[in-house]
This record gives C-alpha cells, structure tokens and sequence, in this order.
C-alpha cells in the first residue's frame, strides 16, 4: 500500500461524490421551491411530489454516505505511520507504550463531513416519522410536513455550497498524510522525530479515539431530532393543536437523552486527550452546557404546557433551545478553543 494509492482513492471519492452532491444540491432546491408553493397554495399533488423528492434526496445522501466510509477504509488501508526504533523506544520510555506503527481508523464526520452527517440524519427522521403526519388527514399537519422539507432542503443546499465533503476531500488530514510522506526526503532527524511524535497524539487521541467514533454522532443526531422539535414549536406559536405541541416534546426526548449522554462522552476524552489544560473554559464546551440548561428547561416547563398561555412560553423556549443549537454549532468555526476548525 502506498502514498500514491491513497491519492488515487481521493480522486475517486471526488469524481463519485461530486455528481451525487449536485444531484442532492438540485433535488433539494427544487424540494424547497415546491414545498413553498404547497404552502402558499394547498395542491396536494405539490405535497405529493415533494414527499418523492425528500425520500430521492435520502437515497442519495445514503449513497454519498457509503463513499465516504469507503474513502475513510481505504485511507486505513493506504496509510501506515511507521515509526523508527529509535523513536519507539524513546515513546516507550516517556509513555510507556512501545509504537511501531499506526493507522488512520478516522471516523466519517470529521471536517466537511459534520454538515453533511447532520443534513443525513435529518432525512432519516423525517423519512421515518413522515408516515405519522400522512395518518392525519389535517391541512396544517401537511404544511408543518412541507416546512420540515424547506428545512431540510436548506440544509442540504448549504452542504453544497459551505461544507461540500466531496471538493477537497478531508483537506485538513490530507494536509498532515501528506506532511508525513514528505519527511521521507527530509534528512534532519529532529524534524522527524518532532511531526511523528504530534501525530501519535493527533491520531491516538482524534482520529482513531473511540469517543471520536461515539460523541459526535450522538450529539449530530440528536441535532438532528430537536430540528423537528424547532419547527414543532414555531407552528405551537401559530396554532393550537395539541398534535404539535406532542411531535415537538417527542423529538425533545430523543434529542435530549442523545446529547446528554453525548456530552457526558465528552468528558473522558477531553480528560484523556487535555489532561489539565483549562479545556473546560472552551467556548464549544460552556455553549454546549448552554444549550443543554435550555432544553433541561424546556423539558421541564414542557409539564405545565396544559394551559395555553404555558404552551406559548414553551414554544418560545424550544426556539431559543434550537437557535443555541446552531450558535453551539457554529462555535467551532468562529471561536477559538480546542474544537475550532484549526485544532
């Protein structure tokens, strides 16, 4: 396996993926221009051919999602970080294990991918719970159907215009693989020793850390739920069917119970991976513990939702809940600290 192989699965994850994404990128315009126009005008045939266009859209990003667990297999297979004796011996000695090699076992929602997890996760929701809203033979509950669709579609239009995973595939690792096989030409031994001494943190404690593989897709999906629960509240301001006020609560304790367990994942790696630096000071992590405070809230005043005046507060809570959902989201690219996009 070699260097040159790895390469040219990149280029083929970039030649299969790009078509797929832009199929995506056109469905899902498409999905929200008709979903707007069921909305404004009722026609249910509209509401029909969207309901088709959501399900294609989740067939390919399916099909996008299996290529990129083919890309991440083949980069566990192509590349190997062999380390020298001498450099194993001296980790041995400062960490007390014995490294002869590693390989990048490198989870699939890392760097561009995150968005594209997210958008993924939002359409098996709705796949799945869109044959409840049909069983309701009501108007609003089809417009409530056709507004999640808008939502999902503006997700997937901003996968492929702001985090296409298929452009540069993993830039920010294929930037360090590459680093890596460049040192070959490098005759300076402290220059080896140092970058291979980082990558065994990076790719110990990041990419192959089995809390990579738990934490994140705990939290995305539960990202995913609390989006129905969003818009569920926004119709709760607007209407008085109990059937919101239920969809939003049940999609509440689904996401709830994901990101908390996600988050207390969290902190065994943040343990293993910062020992006692002050990471828990990291903007990510104090607006994670902001948006967890919310919707503990939400839950809670969620009891007294009985009385109509209480159910508006907890709509209006639930959308503060989401708008600190993406504010957390967004942390990692604005913010600096140990999640930001350049860590």
């Amino acid at each position: 396996m070699s260097y040159q192989e790895y390469l040219a699965a990149r280029d083929v994850m970039s030649t299969l993926g790009q078509p797929v994404i832009t199929a995506i990128f056109i469905i899902s315009l498409t999905l929200g221009i008709i979903s707007i126009y069921h909305i404004l005008s009722g026609d249910k045939r509209a509401y029909r051919l969207a309901a088709r266009l959501r399900k294609a859209d989740t067939v390919l990003l399916i099909i996008g999602f299996l290529i990129i667990t083919w890309f991440h297999l083949r980069i566990y297979q192509t590349i190997e970080v062999v380390y020298p004796s001498e450099l194993s011996d001296h980790m041995q000695k400062n960490l007390g294990e014995h490294i002869t090699s590693l390989k990048f076992a490198v989870p699939m929602w890392i760097e561009a991918e995150k968005l594209y997890f997210w958008t993924l996760c939002i359409s098996i929701f709705l796949t799945i719970s869109e044959p409840g809203y049909n069983d309701l033979k009501s108007g609003i509950i089809t417009v409530f159907s056709s507004s999640l669709n808008i939502i999902f579609a503006v997700f997937a239009v901003f996968t492929y215009l702001l985090s296409n995973p298929f452009i540069e595939p993993l830039s920010g690792l294929h930037t360090e693989i590459t680093q890596w096989y460049q040192l070959n030409v490098i005759s300076d031994p402290d220059v080896i020793y140092q970058t291979l001494y980082q990558l065994y943190f990076r790719i110990t404690y990041f990419y192959n850390s089995e809390y990579m593989w738990t934490h994140p897709p705990m939290l995305f999906i539960a990202y995913a739920s609390l989006v129905v629960t969003f818009v569920g509240c926004v119709f709760m301001l607007l209407r008085t069917e109990v059937f919101f006020d239920k969809v939003s609560y049940n999609h509440a304790k689904v996401g709830y119970l994901l990101l908390t367990v996600g988050m207390l994942l969290g902190y065994p790696w943040a343990v293993a991976a910062w020992g006692e630096s002050s990471w828990w000071w990291d903007p990510k992590v104090s607006g994670s513990i902001m948006m967890w405070v919310l919707y503990s809230a939400y839950l809670h005043l969620r009891i007294y939702s009985k009385y109509d005046s209480m159910r508006k507060a907890t709509a209006i809570l639930g959308i503060l809940c989401f708008l600190s959902l993406v504010l957390t989201y967004l942390l990692t690219y604005i913010a600096p600290g140990i999640h930001a996009v350049s860590q």
